[in-house]
């Protein structure tokens, strides 16, 4: 698997608590070695054309640099000098799906979104730029990954149904594990839902459709007008009745984690109906403060906010409000904040560890009493 902070960091120190060992791999390049591969991934991919779109032309050479032959050759074959050899593992985990691993491992994936699924209308940002060649030998790469696999695990259902449905892999073979909580959040504490205090956290303010949020809230108070709405992210300067804006709040200090926790305690909904969301693990993060969500129908909101929410069309601006205003209702936010704190314990890395090392079906270990796929 790929070593690294934030979800990579959190799912290693499960694995090493559940494992007798487990061993980060990384297929980072040096940097000599990047720049390298970088110039002969993007050589003559610069059109004339491009001139008059730099921004787009830079996204799209950036991508061909990281999906580029050269630099998926030179990374796999890092891999293979940094990988003990097979006998000596149990199993691989493989974050991600851009290269395929030598031969001989014991592989599972583990993904949250598809290639096809960007193509579909999900882009993600170091796909733009890409030319329709590329992702097609992109999409065909992870098919050919996936084939080669022991087992294909998604972070969500919705990734379970593109690795099934358009990349014709079976069913029996393709689990969904969820994802954990990065950084936690409060255990449900005494609250008063009588006035509405809803929650946005997100660092991307467009894609997580806060302007949406924004607009439907001041609706909101035109019935409730002590409503409250606090902004966690990378939102612009706001001035807007009832709004609280508290920018980016490190969750490595302990001042700002302390303030993000208070804002949990306090808040009774949480609302981030993104543009698009593959999955969004601070669904469960807030699901585990006993928060209920309005989330986003495009992408695999549905598997991380389970029965404890609401989800809305992002384009909608009616469906935003009429969410919102159901979740104004004390009962109903009191009640479906319980359903999402019950559905949050299932959204752990520990038990996504487990689901994994089940999905791995090493011969010989016994996976009975590990959490079961969702």
């Amino acid at each position: 698997m790929r070593a690294g902070s934030g979800a990579s960091g959190s799912l290693l120190a499960a694995m090493e608590d559940l494992l007798a060992q487990a061993i980060p791999i990384s297929g980072e390049l040096p940097p000599r070695v990047a720049r390298t591969t970088h110039l002969l991934s993007v050589a003559g991919r610069l059109k004339p054309r491009d001139i008059a779109h730099p921004r787009r032309a830079a996204a799209g050479l950036h991508a061909a640099a990281q999906l580029g032959r050269p630099t998926i050759a030179a990374r796999r074959w890092l891999l293979g000098r940094r990988l003990p050899p097979p006998a000596s593992l149990d199993g691989v985990v493989q974050r991600g799906s851009e290269m395929r691993l030598p031969g001989g491992y014991r592989v599972v994936t583990l993904e949250d979104s598809t290639v096809l699924q960007a193509q579909a209308g999900y882009p993600w940002p170091h796909l733009h730029g890409l030319s329709a060649e590329d992702l097609r030998r992109y999409a065909d790469r992870q098919r050919g990954i996936y084939e080669s696999a022991v087992a294909c695990c998604c972070a969500t259902h919705w990734v379970a149904e593109s690795i099934v449905g358009s990349y014709g892999i079976p069913a029996e073979r393709v689990f969904t594990v969820g994802l954990g909580q990065n950084h936690g959040s409060p255990e449900p504490a005494p609250r008063d839902w009588s006035t509405p205090r809803y929650l946005f956290v997100g660092v991307d303010w467009e894609r997580k459709n806060g302007p949406a949020v924004l607009s439907a809230f001041a609706r909101v108070r035109e019935r409730h007008p002590a409503a409250r709405l606090d902004l966690v992210g990378g939102h612009p300067r706001i001035d807007q009745a009832g709004v609280h804006a508290h920018g980016r709040l490190s969750l490595v200090r302990t001042a700002d984690r302390e303030r993000m926790a208070a804002l949990y305690r306090g808040a009774t909904a949480f609302v981030m109906p993104s543009l698009h969301e593959p999955a969004g693990i601070v669904y469960a993060e807030a699901g585990g403060a006993g928060l209920a969500s309005i989330g986003t129908t495009n992408g695999g909101a549905a598997t991380m906010i389970g029965p404890g929410g609401i989800l809305v069309d992002p384009q909608d601006g009616e469906q935003i409000l009429t969410a919102m205003e159901t979740l104004a209702d004390p009962e109903t936010a009191q009640r479906l904040g319980a359903l999402a704190h019950r559905h949050s314990t299932l959204m752990t890395w520990p038990k996504v560890a487990e689901r994994l090392v089940r999905a791995l079906a090493v011969p010989g270990v016994d996976t009975s009493r590990l959490a079961k796929f969702l």
